[in-house]
């Protein structure tokens, strides 16, 4: 369950007075919005083995997802995780199409193995309780961090790595253009169980999957970075991809501690670190340490999710302008400098409103803007759409915000 810093619903209401001496007395407020699954942009509502459930609910940044499928009842916290776990019940849907074939069936009687024994039950889990009516996204706009209770080096299955099942499965999941070390459940049983099958039975998996055409990137929108991302995956285990990415976040002049830190937050698989590095890579800009100061602390999966993201749009945005001059730490949270002087914030926002945790959020980070004395444009520009208040809000800061931003 989130820290208390993340339980935001209660601590903003108990926090509502001092808003309001803080000058927050007249902002007005608005409740976060309601979505039809079939209305967002990017969302299938439905598909072969899932439903959304209507209506989908946000918290003033994200929206909340919560869908039914054969294994049971999931959440998704943002439109990202949403597209993610869609891809997944994809790749689901394909291997389930596969290892249901007369081919396959035969396939695993001539390596030995039963089929009734490799079907077994997969898990079915309740809806998991991210704190399923308000985002980690919140908290992540302020001074709060989190400790490092959660670090730890990756687990790995000695057992897996000597039969080679490990390798298997990261080639099966590089297949169907998925994350090796997906937190889905379902997903990941069934990826454990086939390359199990594959490696100890000696079953040819890359004949039976030839047919599957793969589902995308490793949930990468640049298609060259999503391309080396799945060799990367590929070929690596979680060790050697720790010893990859630790050099090169010593080279961008991160604290090692930090850098550790970073790489070893569990909310993080490793091919995400391992993409936020390779976003931050292509960003040859001073200033890189306080993204990685901000990725380090979250505890939260649906934060990290984020933080990922945030990533890919910096490195999108500077590949297409050449514009980014630095990083500059506003009320906790990663901007970047520009070349006119501005301040830009690039935010993977689903559905920005006006609510008390918006206007306490935006206020930290204008008051932060001001005490460095920043001239020049202040700039937002979110994947989602904002609101009418919400606009207006920020203009009444100072700010110029474009929402719809493309990646």
């Amino acid at each position: 369950m989130a820290t208390q810093s993340f339980r935001m619903g209660s601590a903003l209401l108990a926090a509502l007075p001092a808003l309001f001496a803080s000058g927050a007395a007249h902002a007005q407020f608005e409740k976060p919005r309601s979505f039809q699954a079939n209305l967002i942009p990017g969302i299938a509502a439905s598909g072969q083995n899932y439903t959304i459930k209507n209506p989908v609910t946000s918290d003033g940044f994200m929206r909340i997802y919560v869908f039914t499928t054969p294994w049971g009842e999931f959440s998704a916290i943002g439109d990202a995780m949403m597209r993610q776990r869609q891809r997944e019940l994809a790749a689901l849907g394909q291997l389930q199409q596969v290892t249901e074939s007369d081919s396959f069936n035969r396939a695993l009687a001539e390596a030995g193995i039963s089929p009734i024994k490799f079907a077994g039950e997969l898990i079915v889990n309740p809806v998991q309780t991210l704190g399923n009516t308000l985002s980690g996204i919140g908290s992540l706009f302020g001074q709060v961090g989190s400790s490092a209770s959660n670090a730890g080096k990756y687990e790995s299955d000695p057992m897996a790595d000597l039969t080679g099942a490990s390798r298997k499965k990261r080639e099966l999941a590089v297949k169907l253009g998925v994350d090796p070390y997906t937190d889905f459940p379902p997903l990941q049983q069934r990826m454990t169980q086939l390359s199990a099958a594959a490696a100890t039975g000696g079953l040819v998996v890359t004949g039976a999957l030839m047919a599957i055409p793969g589902v995308g990137g490793i949930i990468v929108s640049n298609t060259a970075t999503s391309a080396n991302l799945g060799n990367v995956a590929r070929d690596n285990t979680p060790a050697q991809l720790l010893d990859i990415n630790r050099p090169k976040l010593l080279a961008m002049g991160v604290n090692p501690n930090l850098a550790e830190q970073f790489l070893l937050n569990r909310n993080y698989t490793p091919v995400d670190a391992t993409a936020i590095v390779s976003f931050l890579e292509e960003v040859q800009v001073p200033g890189r340490e306080a993204f990685v100061a901000r990725a380090a602390t979250v505890n939260r999966r649906d934060a990290a999710v984020f933080m990922r993201r945030q990533a890919e749009m910096v490195a999108d945005y500077q590949n297409k302008t050449r514009s980014i001059t630095g990083f500059v730490s506003l009320g906790g949270f990663p901007f970047v400098t520009t070349a006119n002087g501005g301040v830009l914030g690039l935010l993977p926002l689903d559905a920005l409103s006006w609510t008390p945790s918006t206007d306490k959020a935006m206020r930290d980070i204008t008051a932060s803007l001001r005490s460095a004395s920043r001239g020049g444009r202040a700039e937002m520009r979110i994947t989602g759409q904002a609101t009418p208040l919400a606009k207006e809000k920020l203009k009444e800061l100072g700010w110029t915000l474009t929402d719809n931003t493309k990646i």
